[in-house]
């Protein structure tokens, strides 16, 4: 078979693999929503397995805790109380206090007014931001940024933003020195993976712009007094504050990127005590409601249950170390390119893989390991998300695919083998040919063969006497005898032609012994003939003599035909000569004869039987026989 017909047949073979590597390609198009809550799973599982590293972080936790409740009573406090904690945080040393509460309603108890009043000082002496939420529900308590803006680069046609604003009361707002929005927006799953920075509202005036309740207690932690916000066509882009770029979601957010370590937490009942703690000297305090019932728990990326505050604390410290964790923008084409460069060279050593299973497996587990690898590398050194279980899977996907190719390839490959050879071959000859991967088997190759061919002696004047069922028992008789006696010794029958049996060895399986293995089978086929012809002629059938002719040479052995009926035979010089050298055996009168390619090679004593010019070919052949066999002519001239 030609190189190039070779080439395109395993072209073909490719086609299905790379037909569904296509498949898993549209499908990670198709389905990019869908399969992007599978991405966000990995990317907790990054989290999960090595949280970002903490460091030095100044917020501390101010809880409104049921120590601080069974204390000063149930909530909510007077104003007054509250005014105090908020003394007793700025006097322990607070830098910055945030209260993550709204007083949007006056406090109608009979000393309502006298703490209000007290809450506002309170908040006015000190630097302190109180909590709004934007929403699109109704305006209540109206109020303005503390910060001032700035907004450079495309400004997008439409910003989506929110109408409603729900606040503290008037004096309040007025009275702090900053003011940001503590809403969180889950992620469809109920998970809590991004933090927004940047608000939008959208009033009649025109667009507000809003800071998050962390980036407010960080700017006023800062100094500042204003934000540089940069935004492109699909959205923000970044965020500069006190001279540190903060990298942006396109909607405003940073991608929550959590540690091991909890914040500290002081309870509010030990400040309202009188006891300071100096966990609170230079610190971002975060006054907080944290009593059971009363405070707000979000599932994120590696804790089922977290508090709000908590999160805002994270959020801090991730803008101070400047740990920001980001899907680049080529992320989904990196999976993709990966997806078909693996796929293509699986497919591409399929084949081979096939043929050697632990290299098969290896390969594999190192095209799935390779993405892990590469995505915790990313993450670990650079904070970058890249999702390397889609491409996992769907190499995993594509070797399942490939190996039921393989696998429905080979059962029709050993069914066909069976099939054909079943007839020709001994059992145990189709077993080790179906268990073997040998493709010219089915198609063609050159290689070294020993021919038997033997026929009946007087044939054609036996078959002038008998009658047609007589002449189809003696036929079948030696046929049945050759047969058995080839198969016995793992022989290769070709074909059947009228009283004459064609066979030969080391084809289609290797076998080394291919010379003895056929001198033994005609050497027991004369004799097994002799034996039989005693019990064969007393059921009234003539005497059989039989030839039997032996070559050894190069021929080209596979299945010739046409594509509705063909035969695994051999064809070359040899099989023609070993024709030739059989009718020799009557000029010879010895039932055996062996060409010179055999004894060429022969393991085993051979002796010159004579010489003769054999039709077809020039010049004199020797012939040879085994010494047991005393050739009764010496060597002749003669055309046969």
């Amino acid at each position: 078979m030609s190189p190039s017909l070779d080439c395109r047949r395993a072209a073909r073979r490719k086609i299905p693999g790379l037909a569904v590597v296509l498949l898993l390609l549209a499908c990670h198009f198709a389905f990019d929503g869908p399969l992007s809550r599978l991405r966000e799973r990995t990317y907790d599982f990054y989290q999960f397995l090595a949280p970002r590293e903490a460091t030095s972080n100044p917020v501390v936790i101010v809880s409104i805790d049921d120590a601080s409740l069974k204390a000063y009573g149930r909530w909510p406090w007077n104003r007054g109380l509250l005014a105090d904690l908020v003394d007793g945080v700025a006097e322990s040393g607070a830098a910055v206090i945030g209260l993550a509460l709204m007083l949007p309603e006056a406090d109608i108890s009979p000393d309502g007014i006298a703490g209000d009043k007290r809450l506002a000082s309170a908040l006015a002496k000190n630097r302190t931001a109180l909590a709004v939420s934007l929403g699109n529900e109704a305006t209540v308590s109206e109020a303005e940024p503390k910060a001032g803006w700035s907004i450079v680069g495309q400004v997008p046609e439409t910003l989506p933003g929110f109408t409603g604003l729900t606040g503290s009361l008037p004096d309040f707002s007025s009275a702090a020195a900053g003011l940001g929005a503590i809403r969180t927006l889950p992620d469809p799953d109920g998970v809590l993976r991004h933090v927004p920075l940047l608000w939008l509202r959208n009033t009649a005036q025109g667009v507000q712009l809003w800071p998050s309740f962390a980036l407010e207690l960080l700017r006023l932690y800062a100094g500042e007094n204003g934000y540089v916000a940069r935004m492109n066509a699909a959205g923000f882009d970044a965020l500069r504050m006190a001279g540190t770029i903060v990298p942006l979601e396109p909607q405003g957010s940073i991608r929550l990127w959590e540690t091991d370590t909890n914040t500290p937490r002081i309870s509010a009942s030990s400040i309202l005590s009188g006891r300071g703690d100096p966990l609170l000297r230079n610190a971002i305090a975060i006054v907080d409601l944290s009593a059971v019932g009363l405070t707000q728990h979000l599932p994120t990326p590696t804790r089922p249950a977290r508090p709000g505050v908590d999160i805002h604390a994270d959020a801090i410290g991730q803008m101070l170390a400047a740990r920001y964790l980001a899907e680049p923008t080529q992320a989904r084409t990196l999976e993709r390119l990966w997806l078909v460069l693996s796929g293509i060279v699986f497919i591409g050593l399929s084949g081979v893989l096939a043929q050697r299973v632990m290299l098969g497996a290896l390969a594999l587990a190192l095209l799935v390991a390779t993405p892990f690898a590469f995505g915790a590398l990313e993450y670990s050194l650079q904070g970058k998300l890249y999702d390397p279980l889609q491409p996992a899977l769907a190499t995993i996907l594509l070797a399942g695919f490939e190996g039921y190719v393989l696998y429905r390839r080979s059962e029709q490959r050993r069914s066909t083998l069976a099939r054909q050879f079943s007839q020709y071959l001994s059992p145990s000859v189709v077993q080790r040919l179906a268990n073997s991967d040998t493709e010219a088997i089915l198609s063609g190759e050159k290689r070294e063969i020993t021919i038997l061919l033997s026929d009946i002696r007087g044939f054609t004047a036996m078959s002038e006497q008998l009658d047609a069922q007589e002449i189809a028992k003696v036929v079948n008789h030696f046929l049945g005898l050759a047969t058995d006696e080839i198969l016995k010794r793992d022989g290769t029958i070709d074909k059947f032609m009228g009283d004459a049996v064609l066979a030969f060895w080391n084809a289609p399986l290797d076998q080394p012994d291919h010379r003895e293995r056929a001198l033994e089978a005609g050497l027991a086929l004369i004799e097994r003939v002799k034996r039989e012809n005693a019990a064969f002629t007393a059921r009234g059938h003539p005497s059989i003599q039989i030839g039997v002719a032996i070559e050894t040479g190069i021929c080209s052995v596979g299945n010739f035909g046409s594509e509705r009926r063909f035969d695994y035979t051999a064809i070359g010089s040899p099989v023609n000569r070993a024709a030739r050298l059989e009718s020799t055996t009557k000029k010879l009168r010895i039932p055996l004869v062996l060409g010179p390619g055999f004894a060429q090679g022969a393991s085993m004593p051979v002796v010159q039987a004579g010489a003769f010019e054999l039709q077809g070919f020039k010049g004199e052949v020797s012939i040879f026989t085994v010494p047991e066999i005393h050739p009764s002519s010496q060597s002749a001239k003669e055309v046969v």
